[in-house]
């Protein structure tokens, strides 16, 4: 070595050191061969990945912190490639795995997993239990309904970070959610992106999740995502990759330039509105459990104990409106002494549209 610097010979020699380090644990040491890894995704591709999934899960943790009223965080996720068997050896017992099927831009099955002791805690958590340290696994059916309905809404919020990402509709079905110990964990190809990431539930959980994507699924997601940024797309409201229109630019086919102040700071193409400047503007988030008309008559009858009928039925979704416009409907739960809406369905913009017609 002169003046600090590595010369490549002793570059060669550190590299190989490492693979024979890797290899030292046998098959089951895990890992792909650096080799296979550099085949696949790059370092930085793996990287990218697993921070879509990060910004993803950490918008959902917003939700599972109101079920649980409890502090939720995710720490820095940490991505390596995975073969088919060393996932079974890892995930194949005392996990719950969270498994969902994506259709569209980006198709594959893709599978969170916890830890069966973290999810027992967490269900019991939800069902109201005050001491939560000595809850362990098995699950019954009832705790993995629970924490279905807790964390299940988390692989949603994945599927529409993705779809943002790549710029195309991305349509994720229901989860399925299943202890680990039969077959094989997950199933789809050879290989898998596994991406870990801390996670903590504060007084109960600290722990670690499991994401794994297909290898093709996760080099999808890197490329069609860098793809989405081209000049000439947008998203709309929904998510959905929107063409910009074109036509003659200014200064071409005697068009002049006009004086106005520019809107956009990127120069030609679509606009960048920063979206900060109303992040905290106040809405009013209105929780309306039903309606009914009546005649001035019936209203000046009424008085204490009398009773009025709504136009929905016992267990009917409630409507949840923001300035008075349907944005989503939710069942109502009860958070210590305050009620509370649990969102089961987003009101999608079509379904909006009408609405306010109908109005």
């Amino acid at each position: 070595m002169v003046d600090g610097s590595l010369s490549q010979e002793e570059i060669d020699l550190l590299l190989q050191g490492a693979d024979d380090f890797s290899g030292a644990g046998g098959d089951d040491a895990g890992a792909v061969s650096a080799a296979a890894i550099s085949q696949d995704m790059s370092p930085l591709e793996r990287e990218t990945v697993a921070d879509i999934v990060l910004q993803a899960l950490s918008a959902g943790t917003q939700g599972l912190g109101l079920i649980l009223s409890r502090g939720v965080r995710l720490g820095q996720p940490y991505a390596e490639v995975r073969q088919q068997d060393n996932v079974n050896n890892e995930f194949g017992q005392n996990h719950v795995v969270f498994a969902q099927q994506l259709s569209g831009a980006i198709t594959g099955s893709l599978g969170m997993f916890l830890p069966v002791n973290d999810a027992a805690r967490i269900a019991a958590i939800v069902m109201g239990a005050d001491d939560v340290s000595g809850a362990e696994g098995p699950l019954d059916s009832a705790q993995i309904a629970t924490i279905k309905d807790a964390i299940g809404p988390m692989l949603f919020n994945l599927a529409t970070q993705i779809s943002v990402k790549v710029g195309a509709a991305v349509t994720p079905m229901p989860v399925d959610v299943r202890m680990t110990g039969e077959g094989e964990p997950i199933s789809g190809g050879s290989a898998y992106l596994k991406i870990q990431i801390p996670f903590v539930v504060d007084g109960a959980v600290d722990s670690r999740v499991n994401v794994l994507l297909p290898m093709q699924m996760a080099i999808d997601i890197f490329q069609k995502s860098r793809s989405s940024g081209q000049p000439g797309m947008s998203m709309d409201a929904g998510g959905l990759a929107m063409q910009q229109p074109t036509g003659p630019q200014p200064g071409q086919a005697g068009i002049q330039d006009v004086s106005f102040p520019a809107l956009s700071t990127g120069g030609p193409g679509p606009m960048q509105p920063n979206m900060n400047l109303l992040m905290d503007v106040q809405m009013t988030l209105t929780v309306e459990l039903g309606r009914t008309k009546m005649y001035i008559k019936e209203i000046l009858g009424l008085g204490e104990g009398s009773i009025i009928e709504l136009d929905k039925l016992a267990g009917e979704p409630v409507d949840m409106l923001v300035n008075g416009k349907l944005i989503a409907k939710g069942e109502v739960v009860v958070i210590d002494e305050n009620f509370g809406v649990r969102v089961t369905d987003i009101v999608s913009p079509i379904d909006r549209l009408k609405t306010q017609k109908d109005s």
